[in-house]
């Protein structure tokens, strides 16, 4: 849809007709809807930040919070200039936004930062000496670092020592539909040797990309267009975006992640798959977020 419309997953467990157990996404109906594009959204604890974004094709500076535990939202002071798809990551009590509009245009706004504490927006005193493009396809945090991917690169940023770097390791194999769990990038591969789609997983601190085992033929992994990955709980859940005759079916995938052997070798276990939602018209997935409520 043009408007991006907000579910939520349904975790009252019901018996279908096979007497197993079914999940469901359901509307959100008391969240305000996102901008049609760009919006870089955060989760702090039962809330989310919606930052930023294009209304009526002009961006916006606005930030809103959705309070998911009293179904209620509310403004927050705007940011320094408007933005849209810019990178973000929550380090030390601190929201740093980095980008999101042509550097030319605002070079001291490049980046800012909002305390959460104190609820105000203040200026940045680091220098981004990397180039980065102005539309960035997915931010996260490892390790107290922001990581970046535009279009061209994967970059990282160190907000407790001012410094900036380049992991090309990281860019091989990052997508869009990842996301980090106990400081671990998890993300949608392809296996070359078993021509199969796996879960891939990668380790910041050594710098080492591996497959996750004991997952190896999850179904319906070839589709990976559109579908997206989050940490709910600690286990990795998978949405899975398939386009149906111009329609299109989301599947839900939660698989447990451990630790196993000598070499602490990352395995899963599917917990659970199924159906969760059926749309008439064609769509994609924007967010997938695990709040804690």
């Amino acid at each position: 849809e043009e408007n991006p419309i907000w579910f939520t997953l349904n975790q009252k467990l019901y018996k279908n007709e096979s007497n197993s157990y079914d999940y469901n996404l359901v509307p959100f109906l008391s969240c305000p809807s996102l901008p049609c594009w760009g919006s870089s959204v955060i989760v702090i604890g039962h809330e989310i930040y919606v930052l930023g974004g294009c209304i009526n094709g002009q961006l916006t500076s606005n930030v809103f919070v959705i309070d998911c535990l009293h179904s209620t939202f509310r403004f927050i002071p705007s940011m320094r200039v408007p933005r849209g798809c810019a990178a973000f990551g929550i380090v030390d009590g601190k929201i740093y936004v980095i980008g999101g509009y042509n550097k030319a245009d605002s070079l001291d706004n490049w980046v800012e930062v909002f305390d959460l504490e104190k609820q105000t927006w203040e200026s940045f005193s680091g220098m981004c000496n990397e180039e980065l493009y102005k539309i960035t396809l997915k931010s996260v945090v490892m390790n107290e670092k922001i990581y970046i991917m535009d279009r061209r690169n994967s970059v990282v940023y160190d907000p407790r020592k001012s410094v900036w770097e380049r992991d090309f390791l990281l860019n091989t194999y990052w997508e869009v539909g990842s996301c980090v769990i106990d400081n671990m990038l998890y993300t949608f591969g392809f296996d070359c040797q078993k021509s199969v789609y796996r879960i891939r997983v990668y380790d910041p601190r050594v710098r080492v990309w591996s497959f996750v085992k004991g997952v190896e033929n999850i179904p319906m992994m070839l589709k990976t267009q559109g579908s997206r990955m989050a940490n709910h709980g600690g286990d990795l859940t998978i949405l899975l975006n398939l386009d149906k005759s111009g329609g299109t079916e989301i599947w839900c995938i939660q698989v447990a992640l451990e630790r196993r052997g000598e070499h602490r070798e990352i395995w899963g276990k599917v917990l659970w798959s199924n159906l969760v939602l059926t749309l008439k018209n064609s769509s994609t997935i924007v967010q997938s977020l695990d709040v804690t409520i």
